[in-house]
């Protein structure tokens, strides 16, 4: 399915609840609308503090199409909750205080994103 601009305005609405929600911040985010696969590196990328995020004018609309562009933005701005947590992972750089704080960092993001 071809999207939108409507689309990536939704798209950008929706991660910015989640950023709001979860307290991200710290974090400057970039969207930007482009010809992306959805499997590829390009969906987004992070440089110190820095998340640059692309929407594809591609999508499957699964399992509708406001659902999909939902599911796709939440799991950007994720990806910036866990970069820290993947970073260390990645450079096998645990250091367990470093990583106990990081992995509470997270957890609070979570309760206070899912507070009733």
């Amino acid at each position: 399915m071809y999207t939108t601009q409507k689309d990536f305005e939704l798209f950008k609405k929706e991660a910015n609840k989640w950023i709001d929600r979860l307290s991200l911040h710290e974090w400057e985010f970039r969207f930007y609308y482009k010809d992306v696969e959805a499997d590829s590196d390009e969906t987004g990328h992070f440089i110190p503090k820095i998340v640059v995020i692309n929407f594809s004018k591609k999508i499957e609309p699964y399992p509708t199409r406001i659902q999909a562009i939902k599911r796709l933005a939440s799991e950007e701005v994720l990806h910036a909750l866990l970069d820290n947590l993947s970073t260390m992972a990645f450079s096998r750089a645990f250091i367990d205080n470093v990583y106990l704080a990081e992995e509470h960092s997270v957890i609070h993001k979570l309760q206070k994103a899912f507070k009733e």
